[in-house]
């Protein structure tokens, strides 16, 4: 998995001569544009000002993502997609937890507590919104709203702050970041917290100007929500936007709108001891802290590896694929700390400006000289991400933690052209139609970049559709199936995956850890014929009694 993630999420660098091609496609594209019948312009400029070209960059994201992932059933590749997934089944049924599983070792999971109950680690918020989809037998269904409506979002909050030209660049762009080709067509949380970022954003500009209570109101929302789905991110979020938000009550004198926005906020807040007393049966206990003590003892915020023994052991193959995670935490030090900003910070720049898209560095330079005031808000949060994540160990390569302000680069990029184009010809007609020439060659220059992710993130799921496959001519036995990994297996993708309920499953995995360890599964599930899967062979055999 981590040479498949390396391979997807860091480019391969492109010539000098790739991205002067493109320049030269670009501008006689916008000598094109200048040739069009200034009647073609008006209509697309009003279009661009209008409710559809929101809805379109949308959809556009929407059925990209679908195209890259290959339909709403897609199979989650990562653990915690899998963790995701599975505490999305388990509230979907009405339930936040299931009894521990017999032989709690044989399925252990990461990022899934097996031991005193079956429950996923992470906070709530994003796992209840992908249980709308379970319910409708689509799980793949919400994350894709979520890439279309951060899409949406992104075009209405980059229209308002500097015109439609700069939305559509701004869409251009950010559907093409290397950095996150990977990441949106996924169950990971950052999906979610995309969206409440830019829906935070919208609804403090909107607040700013209306003074409406009703925006207040919904900022609090968003930033509660986006408390129990990923705490430290929002902190990110909510110190720039809170400070705007106190500042400017302060000015007004209106502390009644502030009151019902902090008591909606901490509303949302009680989902996190709700989780805990459901799963645990203590309001003060979290899934999260437990599992940590159970596993992982060092996969902490701050410094230095701690070496507290776990209190638990994992199977073989998810120890190994903890030795990299303690080699990071090991190696993450105070006196480090320049060298690991750098390491992270050159993943940054590969993502968003290697290869043919070094084009976009004088445009980003120029985007935050224009910078609209109030838009300098979203780069403080993206910058306050990065430094609060120098205080967590994990792989340079792991992008995914900085996915909500990828948005912000799109947008700085953007404004940097739509000032070039103006410079051009001050007619706005013209800067719109240019803006989505460019937006359109963009798209259709990274084609090899989308289509290669397309490829690993189909090949990511192979081996799980492939025993999908091997396992479909005992489906509708309601097998139990001990999967034996072959050495050489990839640590970071586990064949063993829980079940949200195991009366209903068609089928039920379990780590094959010898015959005893089989016979406390088997004698959990008297009335489920057992098989062993060789993962060497490929073979699939019925387990002696």
């Amino acid at each position: 998995m981590r040479s498949f993630l390396q391979r997807v999420i860091i480019p391969v660098p492109n010539s000098y001569l790739n991205a002067s091609l493109l320049l030269a496609i670009l501008m006689a594209s916008l000598l094109v544009v200048r040739r069009i019948p200034a009647a073609v312009g008006v209509k697309l400029k009003d279009w661009a000002e209008g409710p559809w070209f929101p809805l379109a960059a949308g959809i556009l994201a929407a059925s990209l993502m679908l195209w890259q992932w290959g339909g709403l059933r897609a199979q989650p590749v990562v653990y915690d997609e899998a963790a995701y997934l599975l505490q999305a089944e388990l509230l979907a049924s009405g339930h936040w937890s299931r009894p521990s599983p017999p032989d709690a070792e044989a399925f252990t999971q990461p990022a899934v507590l097996v031991i005193p109950v079956l429950s996923p680690k992470m906070p709530p918020g994003h796992a209840l919104l992908l249980a709308l989809g379970v319910l409708v037998h689509l799980p793949g269904l919400i994350p894709v709203l979520l890439v279309g409506g951060a899409a949406a979002l992104l075009a209405l909050l980059a229209r308002r702050l500097a015109g439609p030209g700069v939305a559509a660049v701004a869409i251009g762009v950010w559907l093409t970041q290397a950095g996150q080709g990977r990441w949106r067509v996924s169950y990971f949380s950052e999906n979610t917290t995309t969206v409440l970022w830019l829906l935070g954003w919208w609804s403090l500009l909107r607040w700013r100007e209306s003074r409406s209570g009703g925006w207040l109101l919904l900022l609090a929302a968003v930033t509660g929500w986006g408390a129990v789905t990923r705490p430290l991110t929002m902190i990110a979020f909510a110190l720039p936007a809170g400070i705007v938000v106190i500042y400017e009550t302060i000015q007004s004198r209106r502390w009644r709108p502030l009151g019902a926005a902090i008591a909606l906020g901490s509303c949302c807040l009680l989902l996190v001891p709700l989780q805990n007393s459901m799963v645990l049966g203590r309001w003060d206990r979290s899934p999260l802290t437990l599992y940590t003590r159970q596993y992982l003892p060092f996969d902490k915020m701050g410094f230095g590896y701690d070496s507290t023994p776990p209190l638990l052991r994992m199977p073989k193959m998810l120890e190994e694929a903890n030795a990299g995670f303690i080699d990071r935490h090991k190696e993450h030090v105070p006196g480090a700390l320049t060298k690991i900003l750098q390491d992270r910070l050159r993943v940054w720049w590969a993502s968003n400006f290697s290869g043919w898209r070094r084009l976009f560095i004088p445009f980003a330079f120029l985007g935050l000289f224009f910078l609209p005031r109030a838009a300098w808000i979203g780069v403080a949060s993206a910058a306050l991400l990065y430094v609060l994540y120098l205080a967590y160990a994990h792989e340079p390569y792991w992008s995914l933690y900085y996915a909500e302000g990828t948005t912000v680069i799109a947008g700085v990029i953007s404004i940097g052209v739509a000032w070039f184009l103006r410079r051009i010809s001050g007619n706005p007609e013209f800067v719109v139609a240019g803006s989505f020439a460019i937006a359109a060659v963009v798209l259709c220059w990274a084609e090899p970049d989308l289509s290669r992710w397309r490829v690993a993130v189909r090949e990511a799921q192979r081996p799980l559709l492939q025993l999908r496959e091997e396992l479909a001519p005992v489906a509708a036995m309601r097998p139990l199936v001990f999967i034996r990994h072959q050495p050489g297996h990839d640590v970071h993708q586990s064949l063993v995956r829980n079940v949200a309920d195991p009366a209903a499953a068609q089928i039920i995995t379990a780590f094959d850890l010898g015959p005893e360890s089989r016979g406390v599964v088997k004698a959990g599930y008297p009335t489920r014929p057992a098989f062993v899967w060789d993962e060497r062979s490929h073979t699939l055999t019925p387990d002696a009694p």
